[in-house]
This record gives C-alpha cells, structure tokens and sequence, in this order.
C-alpha cells in the first residue's frame, strides 16, 4: 500500500510541476521591447528588392530592446504590411534571448530560428531548446508564442521531447511529502 501510495503521490508531483513549469513560462515578454527599433550588425548584407528580403551574413548581431538574436545568416522577408515581417536565423546554433516582465530571460537556441514579429512567435527547428532559468526543454521542433504564452515541443522519429526540472522544484511543488 506504500509504494502505490508513493507512485500516486510521485505522479502527482509530476504532473504538478510540468503544470508549473508551462505556466512559469507565462511571464510577459517585455511589452517595451516590440515599441523599440530592430538594429541588425552583421559582416555582409544582401539585399533582394524584388523578393523584398535582406539576408545579413556571418556574426549577425539583431537587437531589439531587451532581444537579442545572434547568427551566422540572417533573413529578413519584408510584407507590405508594417511590422510583419519574419526573421530567420541560422546556425550552429542560432540563438535568441530575451528579458521577461518578470525580469526573468528566456534562451532559445537551434539550427534554425524563426521570429514572426506579428504574431510573436518564435519557431524553433533542428536541435531545439528553450530555457528559462534552470528548467529547460529540448526537441526537434519547439514553437513559443510570446504574446499568447503557448508553447508547444515535438520529438522526430529518433529523438522525443526533453524537459528537465531540478530535483528542489519538485520538492518545492507540494508540502504534502510528510503525510
């Protein structure tokens, strides 16, 4: 009787901190840092007006407020429509970070990072992670909506999702070890 006790309460706890640890990334992002502009530092430029994209090439620096995205290439695809344009970072890895309300960072860092600045969405590919203090989760693809505070992790057909807690954030969880 133990021991199923001992599972259903390890389950619970489980269960309990995954719950936690999606809701802790519920932070809003910094609400400043989509009002300020975007600086991209780079080696080379590229500019294709017809295909309305600017690609930056090696040692690609982006900056906006608290964001921060660093790449070996970087493309820029315009719309007629202000403000909707998707950045696209490749990498060994490309990474991106950024400073929640909460004062909080989140790091996210892949083969390939895409950044819709209309939907505020941050699409992750190819040995994918985000982290926000010292929980972290790993998987082929790991789509983040900023705005919304969704976030969703795929594995592939050789690797699954990853997410790892610390052992004191499971004991932190619940008071109810000692019944």
């Amino acid at each position: 009787m133990i021991s199923k006790r001992f599972t259903t309460t390890h389950k619970s706890k489980l269960a309990l901190a995954a719950s936690l640890f999606i809701l802790s990334w519920g932070s809003q992002a910094l609400e400043d840092d989509f009002n300020k502009q975007i600086i991209v530092d780079a080696d080379r430029q590229q500019v294709n007006i017809k295909e309305n994209r600017v690609t930056f090439y090696n040692n690609v620096v982006v900056t906006q407020g608290s964001i921060k995205m660093h790449a070996e290439e970087l493309s820029v695809i315009g719309s007629e429509e202000k403000g909707s344009e998707v950045m696209i970072a490749k990498g060994e890895p490309a990474t991106f970070y950024q400073l929640l309300d909460s004062g909080k960072p989140i790091e996210a860092e892949a083969n390939e990072v895409r950044y819709d600045l209309k939907t505020q969405t941050l699409t992750l590919t190819n040995n994918a992670q985000l982290k926000q203090e010292e929980s972290l989760v790993k998987g082929q693809m790991i789509k983040y909506s900023i705005n919304k505070q969704e976030m969703v992790a795929q594995g592939d057909e050789n690797n699954r999702v990853t997410t790892i807690f610390l052992p004191q954030q499971l004991e932190e969880l619940s008071p109810e070890d000692n019944e």
